[in-house]
């Protein structure tokens, strides 16, 4: 429980603990609470919860709605909900001190708005975060929820509930995902009446993995009626891949014995990726900056190894920039059959098919891939709000 002296006071729950709370016209607190990793263990994890004080204007004095915020795909630790040093004006999650005074809309000030940092940031920053793995992590946001209601409601001087208040777990992209997974965690367990459950608000998230990596394979800008600038055989996030596959691999059990390079290329590994990703201090947009600075500069390994700028624009065919007021926007695309190994290309367009699947990491990949999808085995009881627009090229619209 660390003692942050201009943040306030310290308290200690049994089931959870209080790490801060600050006053700025609404209630602030970050805690701590018991959830579960990918073995089965206890672990504590970290969440954000903010909500308003009664307001003269514009407020019932109840909650009527408890707000699951699922953030968005981050990379940098002070990304994360609970970071003080987050700041929304960088994309990034949001400023603990500042957030509540800017909620206009009545109905926020009638909330309570629980975000959680996810496994691997916040207090956990030191473990693997298990990116799309759906069932874990909707079971360790499901797990936030209930103890952040839990603190709420053990808080001084905090509105009381209304009798009809409801539950809404929302997001985009990743959160988009993680927000579906919330509502089938939610519904398959039977959380729904204790949370109050209503439903769930989800934008382009990436809930379908084998439509979602099929796009980039086979999409050459003319799906779902609309013009894009994608091309067949490309990802426009070179991100996102890496860290599916690092998630994976660590948080699924059919995945551990597997290794990173069975899937990834070399030349792509030595980019530095996978250490940026484990050292959790670059954001994205940092990470979409240091590829284009590799594919105008080539690179030098680790090992050695020299990637001149010309060998980096075939892994990266196309990379620019965009300067604005809000500061430079990096592009870079790469072409899969660089970013992948020979033998999963092989295996991926079926012109290689291991005789035997069990343990085959390639085999083992796909399924991993759709029992991580939300698009089977599920009856769905509560609303849910789809949003997805069609010129989306890293989350594509099959997932809608």
């Amino acid at each position: 429980c660390q003692d942050q002296q201009d943040d306030g006071i310290i308290i200690q729950e049994p089931e959870y603990q209080i790490l801060r709370i600050s006053d700025n016209g609404a209630i602030q607190c970050v805690y701590s609470y018991p959830s579960v990793d990918e073995n089965g263990n206890e672990i504590m994890l970290s969440a954000a919860l903010v909500a308003w004080k009664p307001a003269q204007k514009n407020s019932s004095g109840t909650i009527k709605s408890v707000i699951i915020g699922c953030h968005i795909t981050i990379t940098s630790d002070k990304q994360c909900p609970t970071s003080v040093n987050s700041s929304p004006t960088k994309g990034d999650a949001l400023i603990m001190s500042s957030f509540p005074t800017q909620a206009s809309i009545p109905e926020l000030r009638q909330s309570i708005v629980i975000m959680p940092d996810y496994e691997g940031y916040g207090i956990t920053r030191d473990r693997v975060h298990p990116y799309l793995v759906q069932e874990l992590t909707a079971r360790q946001v499901a797990d936030a929820a209930k103890y952040g209601l839990q603190l709420y409601k053990s808080l001084d001087n905090a509105q009381p509930l209304a009798k009809d208040w409801k539950t809404i777990s929302m997001g985009f992209s990743q959160g988009g995902a993680v927000a579906l997974a919330t509502h089938k965690y939610i519904e398959q367990h039977a959380l729904d009446k204790e949370l109050h459950f209503a439903g769930s608000f989800c934008g382009d998230g990436p809930y379908d993995l084998m439509q979602t990596i099929s796009y980039y394979f086979e999409d050459d800008g003319h799906s779902f009626d609309v013009e894009t600038r994608h091309k067949r055989g490309t990802t426009p996030e070179p991100l996102f891949i890496p860290l599916l596959v690092k998630g994976i691999l660590n948080s699924d059990s059919l995945m551990n014995k597997h290794k990173v390079s069975d899937y990834l290329s070399k030349q792509f590994l030595d980019t530095g990726i996978m250490d940026w990703i484990e050292d959790k201090e670059l954001n994205t947009d940092q990470i979409r900056e240091n590829f284009y600075k590799i594919c105008v500069n080539g690179l030098t390994a680790s090992d050695g190894t020299y990637y001149s700028p010309e060998q980096m624009h075939e892994l990266f065919p196309e990379y620019s920039h965009i300067k604005s007021l809000l500061g430079t926007d990096f592009h870079v695309s790469a072409d899969l059959s660089r970013m992948f190994t020979p033998d999963f290309m092989d295996f991926w367009n079926g012109e290689a098919q291991p005789p035997v699947k069990e343990g085959n990491p390639y085999y083992d990949m796909a399924t991993a891939l759709v029992r991580n999808s939300l698009v089977q085995g599920w009856n769905v009881r509560h609303r849910i709000v789809f949003v997805h627009a069609k010129y989306d090229t890293t989350v594509p619209f099959s997932n809608y």
